[in-house]
């Protein structure tokens, strides 16, 4: 996040990748990947993707379908094809590996404030360090979105990204 677009910039996001094991992908270094970036990188590490509708039409030169069935077999075709989980971010977040594919239905238009997007970058990053990208993608989309909508409540269309971060701990002890 926040890296910029800058070609030795995304060099170096290409450069880097292949040394990874894990990598969570967002924002600016979405730009980086490309059909060789995952060619090169099959069975080497593990790849979550978390793109807007744009960045999503970007990355795989597929239109971000507008209906909701259509853009999730875009998503899932995308994750297989490429060996990667799309959490793709939206009203309703699209989650798939290519096999399964989860919907997250928390959140709100109060998150459309800058910052969010990073949160939810980093929060699967954490998640991931301990679980599998499809596990945790899928959590982390359920729980930046619900702390999101607790922020919401609090501070409506005025929220702050810092806000979703103060009730990240409230969501994670509550109990479903």
């Amino acid at each position: 996040m926040g890296l910029g677009r800058a070609s030795e910039t995304l060099q170096t996001i290409r450069k880097i990748l292949p040394f990874c094991r894990k990598a969570v992908v967002d924002a600016d270094a979405l730009s980086a990947l490309s059909c060789s970036t995952f060619e090169a990188l099959a069975g080497k590490c593990e790849l979550i993707v978390t793109p807007h509708a744009g960045e999503f039409t970007s990355l795989s030169d597929i239109e971000t379908p507008e209906n909701q069935e259509d853009c999730i077999k875009a998503v899932k075709e995308f994750s297989e094809e490429k060996g990667i989980v799309t959490l793709l971010k939206g009203k309703i977040d699209v989650i798939s590996d290519g096999k399964k594919t989860r919907l997250n239905r928390t959140g709100n238009a109060g998150m459309t404030v800058g910052g969010t997007g990073d949160v939810l970058a980093g929060l699967t990053g954490s998640l991931f360090a301990r679980n599998s990208a499809f596990l945790a993608a899928a959590c982390a989309a359920y729980i930046n979105g619900a702390a999101g909508d607790l922020a919401f409540e609090k501070a409506g269309n005025g929220l702050l990204a810092t806000d979703v971060i103060e009730n990240i701990p409230e969501i994670i002890k509550e109990e479903r």
